[in-house]
């Protein structure tokens, strides 16, 4: 059984979504943890969202890197894939560091200290904002480009959901 489906032309857009996920779950978790009197549990599980994240940034980020280079891209694909490449390195050597940072101030450093927590969750607030601006290069290249997926059939007709009308206006009995 191959590691990518047949219909899939790099493992990279089934990965990109868990970084995503991973990181704006910890960075809601470092949010909570902030505002709350100390707790390590909610601190620790934040550290490990983090590391999570990281981990999965840097599948991510090979998975697109090896998917790219298979590419024949145009001028301005080029361009628009240089920009996401740019960000996607940024964002993700970042949160590597920050994980790490963040395991050190769980379990070496076992901080408490409130303005250690607020410090934190603004360094992972940049973070997220270059997580964001990655994610919007990347569907830029999906959505606008076309990068990574299938033509689209410019025949045929629109799905509706089975037994409505293809209007999208449900019919009901008006009794």
């Amino acid at each position: 059984m191959p590691l990518i489906p047949n219909w899939a032309p790099s493992i990279h857009p089934l990965l990109v979504h868990f970084p995503i996920t991973l990181l704006i779950t910890a960075f809601t978790v470092d949010l909570i943890g902030a505002w709350r009197p100390v707790s390590a549990p909610v601190r620790d599980s934040a550290s490990w969202l983090y590391c999570g994240g990281a981990l999965m940034a840097l599948a991510a980020y090979f998975s697109g890197l090896g998917g790219a280079s298979t590419l024949l891209v145009s001028f301005d694909e080029d361009i628009a894939l240089t920009a996401h490449f740019t960000w996607a390195e940024r964002t993700t050597w970042f949160f590597v560091f920050f994980a790490s940072f963040r395991l050190s101030m769980s379990y070496i450093w076992h901080s408490t200290s409130r303005w250690l927590r607020v410090a934190s969750l603004l360094i992972s607030l940049t973070g997220v904002g270059m997580l964001l601006a990655t994610a919007e290069h990347g569907g830029r290249l999906v959505f606008r480009y076309g990068v990574g997926v299938s033509p689209v059939p410019t025949s045929g007709h629109l799905w509706t959901v089975p037994g409505q009308p293809p209007d999208g206006s449900s019919q009901r009995n008006t009794r």
